[in-house]
């Protein structure tokens, strides 16, 4: 191994029996490739039954797009494994230490495209990365239910509901947050009574209790009034002050008109 492969083999985060064999750059691309290869004569634990030190039956070979190295895009090349297990008698692939199995993307450029999820749209993620916006749904459809099930919603007393959509009119979801932290606790389609029984069986699935729910704050949709009603039984109702002053204002023109009209 040169000096090269060293350097690009602790940048990759690689341990043994894994290592960079060859780095391949192409200026007219702006691409940056990494052969990748496990030493010879290397054994892996079986991917099913977890059994140490199986044989190597064959490789597959593979292709994972990596961070950027500056304009540069990478891309880790691997002959992956698969281990022939003499003790439950399957054959299957071993895992790879740096992406998940089944992804196209390495760990580390799943976590990018997770920080780049919290600022700003798939879209333009999906532009900025020059990738299409399908893979980038794949990566948070993956990641995003894996944190979601790790939440713990018990100290949930007091929610906010609102609803959003992409243009007025069309596709409404509706929003509810812990008041008390400021995050978001669930989102669903709709924009009826049915969303907060909807976020009353979440809570509960995260070790919240819909009976500690003591405040809501709602605009004056009938419909969530009802749904607080139904399934926050104990929470006191008040209305957000964007809505009662945008009430206030309606109010404020309309006798306005009333006396342009009358003088």
């Amino acid at each position: 191994m040169g000096p090269e492969t060293s350097l690009f083999t602790i940048a990759l985060g690689l341990r043994a029996p894994w290592s960079v064999t060859d780095v391949r750059f192409d200026a007219n691309l702006k691409e940056i490739h990494f052969d990748v290869r496990f030493k010879a004569g290397s054994r892996f634990a079986c991917p099913s039954c977890g059994a140490a030190d199986q044989p190597v039956h064959d490789t597959r070979p593979r292709t994972w797009e990596h961070l950027r190295f500056f304009e540069h895009k990478a891309f880790i090349h691997a002959a992956v494994p698969r281990v022939a297990c003499g003790q439950c008698g399957k054959t299957g692939q071993v895992p790879v230490p740096w992406a998940r199995s089944g992804s196209g993307f390495s760990q580390l450029f799943d976590a990018f495209v997770i920080a780049l999820a919290r600022e700003m749209p798939v879209k333009t993620i999906a532009d900025l990365l020059n990738i299409g916006d399908d893979r980038i749904w794949r990566v948070l459809e993956h990641y995003v239910p894996a944190a979601r099930a790790q939440e713990d919603f018990s100290d949930v007393t007091a929610v906010g509901i609102d609803e959003t959509a992409s243009r007025r009119g069309h596709n409404y979801i509706t929003l509810f947050h812990d008041l008390n932290v400021g995050r978001l606790l669930f989102a669903c389609e709709g924009r009826d009574a049915d969303t907060v029984r909807a976020f009353a069986k979440d809570l509960r699935e995260h070790g919240g209790d819909p009976d500690l729910v003591t405040a809501a704050c709602i605009d004056m949709s009938k419909s969530y009034i009802a749904g607080v009603g139904r399934h926050l039984p104990e929470a006191a109702i008040t209305f957000d002050r964007f809505h009662v002053i945008q009430l206030a204002n309606a109010a404020l023109e309309e006798v306005r008109r009333a006396e342009v009209r009358e003088n």
